[in-house]
Order: structure tokens, then C-alpha cells, then sequence
């Protein structure tokens, strides 16, 4: 250690002075452990949660029944007491379900991701009121399906070429459900929605279904009156 005079002729030592590469060390290692003791990481006995999350990408409209299921879902453990509605515990409650939202690879599968909770049903029907399922004929129309909850259109067109002609046939009705009629070599074209429908919307859809050349569900926006 270097030697400093002092005024009086007398020797002394000078102060030492940690290096700045020591103190940098000390302070990443500080922090890192605040980190782990924050997050729990460093909790071997943290308890936890099994969710089922998406193994891998899954496209909206796919079906999670036990061939399509294979490989796209698996379980992996969380923090437990998360308090968030709507995760899932095991494959089998997605089982059967159709996605009505793409996934990404590693996000939970939630209620919302499969159309919402089974188990909250929609309000029974009014006196007047018809529940009438629409077949979902077009292609892709399976992936776009509306949710339960939502507003539609029915459209119908009729004859051919340029004296053909298309027509609303309901406005602003509510689905109520979504009907999987998937066959077993993959054919959605079974699939149908069920709308909420006065007695005589449903006389109009019903005539449409029968006679029209083509009827189709096209989607309202939520806000619109």
C-alpha cells in the first residue's frame, strides 16, 4: 500500500479503495437475489398449478376432439392462486370444443379461446320466441362462426345471373349456440348456429332455408345499433 506524508513530516497509510469490477460483482449478485426471492424462483416448495396451454400454434375453427387434439395441447404448471377465470385443467374439458380464437404456441387454452364457459347458458327463450339452428354451408364458414352472444345478419340470394337478387331476410339476430355436426373424416359442412328468432323471423328463415338458392350468416359488429 502506498505511504502518504502528512504535514508534520509523519508517514501514514493511504485509504484503500475497492475496485470498481468487485463492487459491480457484489451488486449483480445482490440483485439477482432479490430478483429470485421476489419472484419465488428460488422456492423449490412454491406451489402449483397444472393449466393446458397450446403445444404448438392452433388456427381458429380447429376441432379438439382425440384425432385433432394429438399433439397441439399439453399441461404445464404455473404459480398456483394466479386467480385468473377461465384456465383449464386437463384436455379433457377442451375435448370435443372448437377454437373460435387462434392460440399461439405456449398461451393457455381458455374458456374464451372455445366460445365461453358451457356452463353459462344463454337466457331462456321469451314467449314468441324460436330458437332456429342455420346451417353453416359456406367454405370456412366453421372457422368463422360467430360466438354465442353475438349479432347476425341472415342474407339469402335467389335466381341467377343478373336477374338475381339478394335480400335480408333477418337482421340483428342473436346466436345462441353453435352446433358441431363434424363428421368423422373432418367435414364441418354440418355445422349450423342457432339464432333467436321471433315467431315470424323464423317463418322468414325457414322459407329461405327451403326455397332460396343460397342463405348465409354474415356478422354484425358488436356496436352497432
Amino acid at each position: 500500500m502506498p505511504l502518504m506524508r502528512a504535514s508534520g513530516g509523519a508517514c501514514m497509510r493511504a485509504p484503500r479503495f475497492a475496485r470498481p469490477g468487485a463492487w459491480f460483482m457484489v451488486a449483480a449478485g445482490l440483485a439477482a437475489g432479490a430478483f429470485m426471492l421476489a419472484s419465488g424462483l428460488g422456492a423449490s416448495d412454491a406451489p402449483v398449478q397444472r393449466v393446458l396451454v397450446a403445444a404448438r400454434p392452433i388456427p381458429v375453427g380447429t376441432m379438439l376432439d382425440d384425432a385433432g387434439a394429438g399433439g397441439l395441447v399439453a399441461l404445464a404448471d404455473v404459480p398456483a392462486g394466479l386467480g385468473l377465470a377461465g384456465l383449464m385443467a386437463s384436455a379433457a374439458e377442451a375435448r370435443g370444443r372448437r377454437t373460435v380464437a387462434a392460440v399461439g404456441a405456449g398461451e393457455p387454452i381458455t374458456q374464451a379461446a372455445l366460445g365461453g364457459d358451457p356452463s353459462l347458458a344463454p337466457a331462456p327463450l321469451a314467449p314468441g320466441e324460436r330458437a332456429v339452428p342455420v346451417p353453416l354451408r359456406a367454405a370456412g364458414a366453421a372457422a368463422a362462426a360467430p360466438v354465442p352472444g353475438s349479432r347476425v345478419d341472415v342474407i339469402a340470394s335467389d335466381g341467377e345471373g343478373l336477374a338475381g337478387r339478394t335480400r335480408v331476410v333477418v337482421a340483428d339476430a342473436e346466436v345462441i349456440a353453435l352446433m358441431q355436426g363434424q363428421a368423422a373424416d373432418g367435414d364441418s359442412s354440418g355445422d349450423a348456429i342457432v339464432l333467436r328468432l321471433m315467431t315470424a323471423q323464423a317463418l322468414e328463415v325457414a322459407r329461405a332455408l327451403d326455397f332460396a338458392r343460397e342463405v348465409r350468416v354474415v356478422a354484425r359488429p358488436a356496436d352497432e345499433p
